[in-house]
């Protein structure tokens, strides 16, 4: 992890000194340190000044608050921003927070990048809200991380806030992902080759696969995805989560839907003898969508809304972390369903 002179650099229009400084003010008393070009007259003398501020935006610093406003569009600003813009996307790293002073769209910045609103959020809560982040960045965890017993313990030593969430989310999100293919394959109704061949009409075959889907959804719903469960691992309100149960809990999230992804790719990879047994098999094997799709949709959002996380819970948003559970089959699939077992009967 790379050192940095300074943990932030504000960047801010001169019109809008005055309600940049309690910020700046507050991060210092947080014992944050803080490039504040008025600290740095004297290092300043005698320097070219664009020369001075791209070095600090660029590489002295870990992170630039950016406040943007009417006036941030100055020349002399601009400079700022594009040395920190270059930064970020040398380094594919949230190195740039945006902060907005009013609605005045900022050029180089794109509008799907989380902010902070100084008309919404006071000035302690976005003093906070950096502070969790520095202790985020310090923790060196981020939803990329592998999970080892030193990562897992450098997070919880640092404690940023929301950490419980991140934990989660890094576990879910690596472990999909390892999932990826097989889950893209399922919906090509592709598997490869399992030497197993049904002769007769499968309908015994189905049987037993209804009871084991049956088992998986029972398991996930009555021991995995409860209140209960939940609560023990991320904790009650007030009290710290358990960094093993959490892991552990979101184990369970992908081994479920791995669960769910082999009870199908089994029906895809068995061999059928008769076109009506493989036609009803595969139709059976959809029975699975709904609910990958909503898991898989469910790891996305947790993905997404990770690299945005200190500054959306420091701003009092509530974070869901429900797993939808949508064990139901479509009707329509139900009936064709119904069809092709009325024709392996006849």
């Amino acid at each position: 992890m790379a050192e940095y002179e300074f943990d932030v650099a504000p960047s801010f229009a001169e019109e809008d000194r005055d309600r940049v400084l309690p910020i700046v003010d507050r991060l210092k008393a947080l014992g944050v340190e803080v490039f504040y070009d008025k600290d740095r007259e004297i290092e300043m003398w005698g320097q070219d000044r664009i020369e001075y501020f791209s070095e600090t935006f660029s590489h002295r610093a870990r992170f630039v608050l950016l406040f943007s406003s009417q006036h941030y569009v100055s020349k002399w600003t601009r400079l700022q921003s594009r040395a920190a813009m270059a930064r970020a996307l040398e380094d594919h790293t949230e190195y740039v927070l945006p902060i907005r002073i009013d609605d005045t769209p900022v050029p180089g910045l794109l509008p799907t990048i989380a902010y902070l609103d100084m008309r919404v959020h006071s000035d302690e809560v976005i003093a906070q809200a950096v502070a969790q982040k520095l202790a985020q960045h310090r923790a060196s965890f981020t939803p990329t991380t592998p999970i080892t017993p030193q990562s897992v313990a450098a997070l919880v030593r640092e404690k940023p806030r929301g950490w419980e969430y991140l934990l989660y989310v890094t576990v879910v999100s690596q472990g999909l992902e390892e999932l990826e293919s097989k889950y893209r394959e399922h919906f090509l109704r592709y598997a490869p080759r399992n030497g197993t061949v049904e002769h007769g009409n499968g309908i015994d075959l189905i049987r037993d696969r209804n009871v084991l889907l049956g088992e998986i959804i029972k398991v996930a719903v009555e021991t995995v995805f409860t209140e209960a469960t939940q609560e023990a691992a991320f904790g009650a309100p007030g009290v710290p989560g358990d960094p093993g149960r959490i892991v552990h809990l979101g184990e369970l999230f992908v081994r479920t839907f791995d669960e769910i992804l082999e009870w199908a790719r089994e029906i895809h990879a068995t061999s059928y003898a008769k076109d009506k047994t493989r036609t009803a098999a595969r139709i059976h094997a959809q029975f699975a969508d709904q609910q990958l799709r909503a898991m898989h949709a469910v790891a996305q959002d947790l993905r997404g809304v990770a690299d945005t996380l200190v500054e959306r819970l420091t701003a009092g948003e509530q974070i869901n972390m429900t797993v939808p559970l949508v064990f139901e089959v479509d009707p329509e699939l139900e009936r064709r369903f119904k069809v092709a077992l009325d024709e392996l009967s006849r």
